[in-house]
């Protein structure tokens, strides 16, 4: 049996939505509301997240590992069929769902995220997290981590966002960090994914620049890509209203 806690709300085609780093399921909470009229919206704390248990792996263990955790999960409850949202950590981990059970979802959205594995650069970014963690624990990082996913440093949101990370374990943000810098490049899950699958990407995302999503979305069968002005890396509180009305436009053609 899943031991995933999970939150389901309204009716209709099924929405399963996985979070980012370092956040839990709650971070749907308002955004979820614009789907539960005309969807049946599912949201999930991957392991080690909000109220569910770190893998027995602890700091050991892959993206693909956590994947299995959710294919089992959807399994259990019977929601195949559905749509598979992720946000930057949990699109990462929808492409590890998608690389084993393409045939699971009827399409996909990957929300300020990406297919490529991580530069030499940003592995050596990762590195020191790790290294910054383990000298003075998980609070001074979650914390300080949250404000330059925005746009506006000021972002009334901001706090709630920063409170909803400083949740997070140190065993969970080791773990994720290494497993973010080991994961393997995505590129070809994408290609041969069939299925309608969503690019949302923020005009000002440093992280994941707008150039690199069209890069890797050039061989996918049936994409597409709508670019967020004046977003960073939150588009889901930061331009709620057209992330959601771009949301419903492509569940349409599902």
């Amino acid at each position: 049996m899943s031991k995933l806690f999970s939150r389901q709300r309204g009716h209709g085609p099924k929405m399963l939505f996985l979070h980012g780093f370092p956040m839990h399921q709650g971070i749907w909470d308002h955004f979820g509301e614009f789907f539960t009229l005309e969807n049946t919206v599912i949201t999930i704390d991957l392991p080690g997240f909000g109220k569910s248990p770190l893998l027995r792996q602890a700091t050991d263990f892959s993206l693909g590992d956590v994947a299995d955790e959710v294919i089992s999960f959807v399994e259990e409850h019977e929601l195949s069929g559905g749509v598979l949202i992720g946000h930057s950590l949990g699109g990462y981990v929808a492409l590890a769902v998608i690389e084993k059970r393409p045939d699971l979802f009827a399409g996909l959205i990957l929300f300020h995220s990406t297919a490529y594995s991580d530069s030499t650069e940003r592995k050596e970014s990762r590195n020191k997290v790790i290294d910054f963690v383990q000298r003075n624990g998980a609070l001074p990082f979650t914390t300080s981590f949250i404000a330059p996913l925005f746009a506006d440093p000021e972002h009334s949101d901001i706090e709630w966002v920063t409170q909803i990370a400083a949740t997070t374990p140190e065993d969970t943000i080791i773990g994720y960090t290494k497993a973010m810098r080991d994961r393997k490049d995505e590129v070809k899950t994408l290609i041969r994914f069939e299925k309608p699958t969503l690019f949302l990407v923020g005009e000002k995302d440093a992280g994941i620049p707008v150039s690199s999503v069209y890069e890797q979305a050039r061989g996918c069968k049936n994409a597409e890509i709508h670019v967020l002005d004046h977003v960073a890396h939150m588009g889901m509180i930061e331009k709620a209203n057209e992330s959601a009305a771009r949301i419903k436009d492509f569940l349409k053609k599902i």
